[in-house]
């Protein structure tokens, strides 16, 4: 693990995703200076990319001083961590404030129109895959073991609230959870990465009949 590390450098992305949580945990610790350095990065990100932005690019789109940052973050792998656990935690935030809906087949349908929209609308998604997508590609194929495993971190407990109340799941429910985490979160990344397809998902009523077809039964279909 360690050869294999070094062997990515400075992939910040590979970094976040494989200690996600506790990127994700020291957020909740950040301060209005440290979210003011996390805002003004994700806009850099947005305007040039990752690789063309420096510490300095971040400074002065902060209206800070270059030590003030570095004080918050000292590296800009750091930054980068925090930006994308900001954008994550976003997601599932805005996610959670849907209007509640009538079945559990109507609320994953939700789900998945706010899903797509959600990358179809990222600036910063879309300008790091069309900049820089040597460093996010591998993150969401090769070696997105990371990105599998956050995923099941965060859909995992509610799945299990949706469909079990306060029953605590058996072993083999628990895999089903897991597996169909990883089976969502596949299908999902395919159309960030293929943006051609043939299934019809430009209106809210197909993605609803695709997620009712096919992402609802990968997760209702739960063992007993």
């Amino acid at each position: 693990m360690a050869e294999a590390r070094a062997d990515r450098g400075t992939d910040w992305v590979y970094e976040l995703l494989t200690d996600s949580s506790a990127v994700w945990n020291s957020l909740d610790d950040t301060d209005e200076v440290a979210w003011r350095i996390v805002t003004a990065a994700r806009e850099q990100i947005e305007a040039v990319g990752w690789k063309r932005s420096t510490m300095d690019d971040i400074a002065r789109r902060a209206r800070l001083g270059r030590a003030t940052v570095y004080r918050k973050f000292p590296t800009k792998t750091d930054i980068g961590a925090a930006v994308v656990a900001a954008e994550v935690r976003g997601y599932y935030a805005d996610r959670a404030a849907l209007p509640d809906q009538p079945s559990a087949n109507e609320r994953i349908a939700q789900s998945v129109i706010f899903t797509v929209e959600w990358i179809r609308t990222n600036a910063m998604l879309q300008r790091l895959l069309d900049t820089e997508p040597e460093a996010i590609v591998p993150a969401l194929t090769r070696d997105a073991g990371p990105l599998f495993r956050l995923v099941a971190q965060l859909s995992i407990p509610g799945w299990q609230r949706e469909l079990l109340g306060d029953r605590p799941p058996t072993a083999e429910q628990l895999r089903h959870f897991h597996t169909a985490a990883e089976l969502h979160t596949r299908i999902a990344l395919s159309f960030v990465l293929t943006r051609d397809t043939t299934i019809a998902l430009d209106t809210p009523e197909q993605i609803r009949w695709f997620a009712n077809q096919y992402f609802a039964p990968l997760l209702l279909n739960m063992p007993a």
